[in-house]
């Protein structure tokens, strides 16, 4: 009788060396042990440290290779257990239909099966399907765990750019800002601010020292996770939803709905830089010639000194300035509107427009004050259905139906909570610096770009104006202007009592002299 001959398939994964103590030096022992005592023959020996749920693993797809072209070199491919061999059933029995062709008879030498028996196939399925059902279950338990983890407000996954994996007081795992983080934080403002698009914010971001790829920054900006949410995806019958994170936000939740905005197609992109446009001829397009009624251009001419700049007319006319003069004389004029601003009337301004906006402090307390109790209500109804749960009052199925009703309306009025106090805030600076901008127009002009300098033009010549007599004229200014710049009523001055008697519009109240009198 000729010798039998065996493949020798050793296989170990990470979690299961750790959790079971399974050992590859062990199964190697024991199944030489087995093939001494029945006169087996070793052709050759496979160790793998893969996962057994499929059989794409680089040991084994190296032994099929070899026993193709290497046939009739064994009748046997040992192992120890089942699981060893697959925990997946119905690959199982496709390879080893393939492996019986090659004429490769699989056995394990602890579980061991007579094929030739119809009833082993009983047994050949129960061994197969063991490990493949401990697997579902071990990831059913996965799942419940990290679903619940993330419920909770803690990412259960690798950390994402601009944090890092850590552990809390309590030695929970955490993700706390790490080294990219304020370069994140730089790339969502670069957004907002829609000067450039994403793929050039990707491009300065990487000069920065952000590793990332194009479709990474795309992932960055749409991740909820940066303003301090976790987001929970969709479960069986569970609906995705958002929550509260316990995480450091790396920017604000107004923020990152301004560049959902963006990213939609919601927000209106501002105006940007015309082509030829230069810093030396800011005023181009808004003053007009004196003698032909056309915008005056710019163009620049090299002489001794260099290169000069100038504003002149397009149809040959004589009208020509250097653009440093008329660049100065307007930024006098600057000075002499900011010298005149009535500080009353910015004062007035400004309440009117904490009215208009309903950023009142009454109102804004009172509504946060409903929110807060509408949270706590569903809350507490959300409580008292998992107290009866509990007291075996009501059924798993009703808790959940309870979570689809109580959960969302609570995550909505979160959300409303949270943009409230963000928008009072946001509205509030933006009427601040609106007000600061008018109180120090030539600082302001001073420091902006091309595109601020000629939206402050525009704002106070809504109308084209003149270079005349070393100073700029239009034919009607900004009527804002004048208002913030009237003068104040002085008892003591009987020049500035007049105008404000002539007057017809007042800081503070209508004209006397209408019947009935208005106070």
């Amino acid at each position: 009788m000729n010798q039998q001959r065996a493949y020798l398939y050793i296989r170990v994964s990470t979690d299961e060396q750790a959790d079971k103590g399974y050992s590859q030096r062990n199964q190697d022992e024991q199944l030489r042990k087995y093939c001494d005592h029945h006169n087996i023959a070793i052709a050759g020996v496979y160790w793998e440290d893969y996962s057994g749920k499929t059989f794409d693993r680089p040991e084994f797809n190296i032994f099929l290779r070899h026993i193709k072209k290497n046939r009739n070199s064994a009748e046997l491919l040992l192992f120890l257990k089942w699981d060893r061999f697959s925990r997946n059933v119905a690959e199982s029995y496709a390879t080893i239909h393939q492996l019986r062709k090659l004429g490769i008879e699989p056995q394990a030498i602890e579980q061991p099966l007579d094929m030739s028996i119809p009833e082993s196939k009983i047994m050949l399925a129960i061994y197969l399907a063991a490990p493949e059902v401990e697997n579902d279950r071990r990831a059913l338990n996965v799942i419940a765990g990290m679903r619940k983890a993330m419920k909770e407000g803690r990412h259960v996954n690798m950390a994402p750019k601009g944090y890092r994996n850590s552990r809390d007081e309590y030695n929970n795992k955490i993700i706390s800002p790490g080294k990219d983080a304020e370069i994140v934080s730089w790339v969502f403002q670069e957004v907002v601010r829609e000067v450039h698009n994403i793929m050039d914010i990707w491009r300065m971001a990487k000069g920065k020292g952000l590793k990332v790829s194009k479709s990474q920054i795309w992932n960055i900006l749409r991740n909820p996770i940066y303003c301090g949410k976790i987001y929970v995806p969709t479960y069986k019958k569970e609906e995705a939803m958002t929550v509260q994170g316990k995480h450091q936000p790396l920017i604000s939740e107004n923020l990152f709905n301004e560049v959902q905005d963006v990213l939609n197609g919601r927000k209106r992109k501002p105006l940007g830089r015309r082509y030829g446009q230069k810093d030396e001829y800011p005023l181009r397009g808004a003053l007009i010639c004196q003698q032909c009624g056309r915008i005056l251009t710019g163009s620049s001419a090299r002489g001794n000194g260099g290169l000069y700049f100038y504003y002149h007319c397009v149809k040959g006319c004589k009208e020509r300035a250097k653009a440093e003069d008329v660049n100065n004389t307007f930024l006098k004029e600057l000075k002499i509107i900011n010298s005149q601003i009535n500080q009353n009337t910015i004062d007035y301004q400004r309440a009117v427009l904490h009215h208009h906006l309903n950023i009142e402090p009454q109102d804004k307390t009172k509504r946060i004050d409903q929110l807060k109790a509408a949270i706590e209500k569903n809350e507490q109804s959300l409580k008292n259905a998992r107290k009866k749960l509990f007291d075996g009052e009501i059924e798993v199925e009703d808790l959940n139906e309870a979570k689809n009703i109580y959960q969302p309306e609570i995550n909505r009025l979160q959300q409303e909570l949270t943009k409230l106090n963000a928008a009072d805030d946001t509205l509030t600076d933006q009427v601040e610096t609106c007000l600061q901008i008018v109180t120090n127009l030539p600082n302001f002009y001073t420091a902006g770009d091309l595109l601020l300098k000629q939206q402050l033009i525009g704002l106070i010549y809504p109308e084209k104006a003149v270079l005349k007599e070393n100073a700029i004229q239009t034919i009607r200014p900004n009527r804002a202007i004048e208002l913030i710049c009237r003068p104040s009523a002085d008892p003591g001055d009987p020049q500035k009592k007049m105008v404000f008697k002539n007057e017809d519009h007042s800081n503070v109240v209508t004209l006397s002299g209408f019947k009935p009198e208005t106070f």
